[in-house]
């Protein structure tokens, strides 16, 4: 019989109308997947996966809960609330799937955290940006990180731009958004996709350096450039690349023009922004309508297989005892849709008291 390992979510009285909120996982016993908390790239995974099924005495239970497992990533919380639910039904609960689904929790960083948070990155001397951060400079492989990079990161507060140093921002194209970050035909879709044609102009992001521009893979043509900002953005299917390894470019420079190349169903730019080799949805921080940043500064909160991220002048709302979403978005005159955008849950998500959900920008900052 499984050990329920139950943790609560504790409010103090008297310091202001929110109170202190201290946050815990629920486990049931002490069963899970993996022997670590490492991350798992989809990669790796999949090569778990195939080194499990190789075995002639596999645990026909490890593997289902490692097909359910990946799965699962990608999915909307709302669900994998329904997913769960439906695993706490079956006979055999499997106790160390849903711990390893409630330690991958996306949650939201807290008012405090974001207030403390220190800027990282910013590197614009050397010839490699940022390079206390990435350790690396790899120009023969795009996805060159381990997750040992990013092991022991919780969270991380970024600022994209500096116009005192000439740093600013650059829509790669004009193009209209034909597919959204995140999970698409049951696959992990790490960017987003901007229609163009092709030999279109396809612009840097921000300032930085080339790290790589060749062919890789399903990428087809390909350019990495790291910012000094921190950020690692791909530019991806180009038809043509302009720039080489090691070049500086500034927001604008044209690395290339947009093309088929690749894993690609028609002309379109595959955009993906990433921090330490993990993605970030890049619709967090860029509203493609005005071509401009949404926040200057944001703090990425790590979950175990990425980072989102959230506008720092965030303003932040604990859940009380019998509120619901709509009566939050209400309250701050603001839409569910934008809510569980902000805090990367879906409308049908049970709200706990205590939560904490950012609830949208300070106007007055």
């Amino acid at each position: 019989m499984a050990t329920v390992l139950c943790s609560l979510t504790l409010t103090s009285a008297g310091q202001g109308p929110a109170g202190e909120v201290v946050e815990a996982t629920v486990l049931y016993g002490d069963g899970r997947l993996f022997e670590d908390d490492l991350y798992l790239s989809d990669d790796a995974l999949s090569c778990l996966w195939d080194s499990l099924c190789s075995l002639p005495d596999a645990s026909e239970d490890r593997l289902r809960d490692l097909a359910l497992f990946r799965r699962i990533r990608g999915m909307k919380e709302n669900d994998v609330s329904t997913l769960v639910d439906s695993l706490f039904a079956l006979d055999d609960v499997p106790y160390a799937l849903i711990n390893e689904v409630a330690l991958s929790a996306r949650t939201a960083p807290t008012q405090d955290e974001m207030e403390h948070s220190h800027p990282v990155g910013w590197s614009v001397d050397g010839a490699i940006p940022c390079h206390d951060l990435y350790k690396t400079w790899d120009v023969s492989n795009a996805n060159a990180y381990g997750p040992e990079l990013s092991a022991g990161d919780s969270m991380a507060h970024l600022i994209l731009t500096k116009e005192m140093d000439g740093c600013g921002m650059a829509l790669p194209v004009p193009g209209v958004l034909t597919s959204r970050f995140g999970w698409r035909n049951g696959r992990a879709h790490n960017g987003i996709d901007l229609d163009l044609r092709t030999g279109e102009p396809v612009r840097a992001m921000f300032p930085g350096v080339v790290r790589f521009a060749n062919s890789f893979g399903s990428y087809g043509r390909l350019v990495v450039i790291r910012h000094f900002n921190g950020l690692e953005t791909y530019y991806a299917h180009l038809h043509r690349i302009k720039v080489g390894i090691g070049m500086e470019v500034d927001a604008g420079t044209v690395i290339g023009t947009g093309g088929n190349t690749g894993r690609s169903t028609g002309p379109h730019l595959h955009l993906e922004v990433r921090f330490k080799g993990l993605p970030i949805d890049p619709l967090r921080f860029l509203d493609l309508s005005s071509g401009a940043l949404t926040t200057n500064e944001f703090v990425l909160k790590r979950t175990r297989w990425s980072f989102v991220a959230f506008p720092r002048d965030a303003n932040t709302h604990v859940v009380q005892r019998g509120e619901h979403l709509q009566a939050i978005a209400d309250r701050y005159g603001t839409s569910v849709d934008d809510l569980c955008s902000l805090n990367g849950i879906g409308r049908r998500t049970r709200l706990s008291v205590g939560q904490e959900l950012v609830v949208g920008r300070d106007k007055d900052q």
